[in-house]
């Protein structure tokens, strides 16, 4: 892969899909799923082990466990390039009112009984939020306009979707050129660090789109290629969880004379994440980009940089995260020569068909198995109490996600959708 370059022709051309992707057949994508299962799974262990809400509040494993397989912030990044890679699959008609409003609709129903679910869970497992808060978590408004719901924090980043979503509806109308749209989301996503008064969440989401847009991008630019075989896909997943773990972004905004700078939950500080996301994807997609084998340089020299620095910094041994992040780039290094097909991660489609559940579901059960009295203060009470998180998240992502989200569809798409 690394020696095919893609044309760059459709970087000037316009945010519009291509007459020859628009008319390929749509298969199910099983090791794109996989990727997404991965990202879930990515957030979920994440806040097993770094949640202020610990699932037992007597016990909590010393040792930086979550640093081997915590890549949770990056695995929203790659939700976000998901989302407009779907987006992009998905809508790949005219727009016209009608397609609009559909689309819209399709979103709705795909994202909200699933949602609401998860608000009613995160209010009983901490009944602790205002009315306020909750009625701004049911429209969407966490993080810009209300607070974050106590029991289910991480529904942020579906406010950032529901952005995207509504501004994807410009994109689709005017159809502007995709360099100068992604130049400028990324300027927008400079600007907070370096003007105090410009608002950090225009920056967020600004910083977010530009992953969105990739993914919009590929699938609407792009096409599938015969020629992808085996990858050093294990290679680019260790170094995108040592990326994570490093701090890379934060590091540079600080030898900039940042340091200690407010900063939204999405930065500029993300764009560390962009070439090895953007080689993954056109790995899982088998789908060629401009540019690749620069891309791949760069992913390999920021966490090498990294690790240089802590190391010369006499910092390296201060973090757990840090050391094992080491280790993970090296075995990176040395596993590059296994090549292997990316869909060897179809065998995580399991957990990516019902990724969304997880992820919206997982930490008020995380809250509801803290609350539980017994069965505390030992390394077996965790381990009792993980298998309990884990049955209950995945068994309710599992009922709503593959059995009550299809009949739900079915019936918006008789009794609503095929009367527009």
């Amino acid at each position: 892969m690394e020696n095919q370059v893609s044309d760059d022709n459709d970087l000037r051309d316009r945010f519009v899909p291509a007459l020859d992707i628009q008319t390929e057949g749509r298969k199910y994508d099983y090791a794109l799923d996989g990727l997404r299962g991965l990202a879930a799974l990515w957030v979920a262990y994440s806040h097993i082990f770094f949640y202020e809400f610990k699932l037992d509040p007597a016990y909590h494993p010393t040792f930086s466990f979550g640093s081997f397989f915590n890549a949770a912030h990056g695995g929203i990044l790659i939700f976000f390039a998901l989302s407009g890679y779907v987006i992009g699959l998905t809508n790949q008609l005219p727009f016209s009112k009608s397609n609009a409003i559909r689309y819209l609709l399709r979103r709705f129903i795909r994202l909200y009984p699933i949602y609401l679910i998860a608000i009613i869970l995160g209010v009983l497992a901490s009944p602790t939020d205002s009315w306020k808060t909750i009625v701004g978590n049911l429209f969407f408004l966490q993080g810009g306009v209300s607070a974050l719901l106590s029991g289910n924090g991480v529904l942020w980043t579906l406010h950032y979707e529901i952005v995207y979503y509504i501004v994807f509806l410009a994109i689709w109308y005017f159809r502007p050129k995709v360099m100068p749209l992604m130049l400028g989301s990324l300027t927008v996503a400079s600007l907070s660090p370096w003007i105090p008064l410009f608002p950090p969440i225009i920056s967020g989401y600004a910083a977010g789109w530009v992953f969105w847009l990739f993914g919009l991008w590929l699938a609407w630019k792009q096409p599938i290629s015969g020629s992808f075989a085996k990858l050093p896909v294990v290679s680019y997943i260790l170094l995108f969880i040592a990326t994570d773990k490093l701090t890379i972004g934060k590091t540079l905004l600080s030898n900039f004379g940042f340091a200690g700078i407010a900063l939204p939950e999405i930065s500029i500080t993300d764009f560390v994440y962009f070439p090895l996301c953007a080689v993954l994807f056109s790995a899982f997609t088998k789908r060629q980009i401009p540019y690749l084998r620069l891309l791949v340089m760069i992913a390999i020299a920021l966490p090498l940089f990294q690790t240089s620095y802590l190391f010369a910094t006499k910092q390296l041994f201060n973090v757990d995260g840090w050391v094992i992040a080491a280790v993970q780039m090296f075995l990176g290094f040395g596993l590059w020569g296994w090549a292997v097909s990316p869909d060897i991660f179809s065998k995580l489609t399991f957990f990516g068909s019902i990724s969304y559940g997880i992820y919206v579901l997982h930490m008020p059960m995380l809250n509801f198995v803290h609350r539980i009295s017994i069965l505390s203060g030992s390394p077996i009470s965790f381990i009792i109490r993980l298998f309990i998180w884990t049955a209950l998240t995945l068994g309710i992502a599992y009922i709503l996600e593959l059995k009550l989200q299809p009949k739900i569809k079915q019936w918006f798409q008789k009794n609503v959708l095929n009367h527009i």
